[in-house]
């Protein structure tokens, strides 16, 4: 599933009780700390595949601190996940404390502030899921002006007003 190489760097990051907890509000709208990866840049560096399986990874891993069973799919993908990078800290916290839930939320309507001051004024939204990866595409008419119910709207419902776009590329 993931390349040697991306194998080889997430290998080499060890769990450590004292790693500090990190806030990333975009991509991941949540929590991590600084033993699963040193800063969410590094994601960047990583083939584009392998940096959706991870973020996709991230996303799981919410759904089990919210104590979501996992899908059929999720738990063979997360499962095939870990016997790739057993060693690696991600894989070491299934669970947080009640501090982390709260700074979990907090990294969540972050990210939610984040995706609405940046798709405020768009004209046209679309969202697509890719195994298991949102992606989302904005369009803004330079040429236009603003209509008064696009920026009455919030994105998310400007997105879902026809209903979210799924793809299975």
């Amino acid at each position: 599933m993931l390349t040697e190489i991306s194998i080889r760097f997430l290998s080499t990051l060890t769990y450590r009780p004292d790693a500090e907890r990190q806030v990333c509000f975009l991509p991941l709208g949540g929590i991590y700390w600084d033993d699963e990866m040193p800063s969410m840049r590094y994601l960047y560096e990583f083939p584009e595949a392998d940096r959706n399986q991870i973020l996709r990874l991230f996303g799981i891993r919410v759904q089990l601190w919210n104590g979501v069973v996992l899908t059929h799919a999720d738990q063979q993908f997360w499962d095939a996940m870990y016997s790739q990078a057993p060693h690696w800290a991600f894989f070491r916290r299934i669970c947080i404390s009640a501090d982390d839930e709260q700074a979990q939320e907090y990294a969540w309507q972050g990210g939610e502030d984040v995706y609405e001051a940046l798709l405020a004024d768009a004209d046209e939204m679309s969202i697509t899921v890719s195994d298991g990866i949102q992606h989302f595409s904005a369009t803004w008419h330079l040429d236009k002006a603003q209509t008064s119910l696009s920026k009455k709207q919030t994105w998310w419902r400007r997105i879902f007003r026809g209903g979210p776009k799924h793809s299975d590329n």
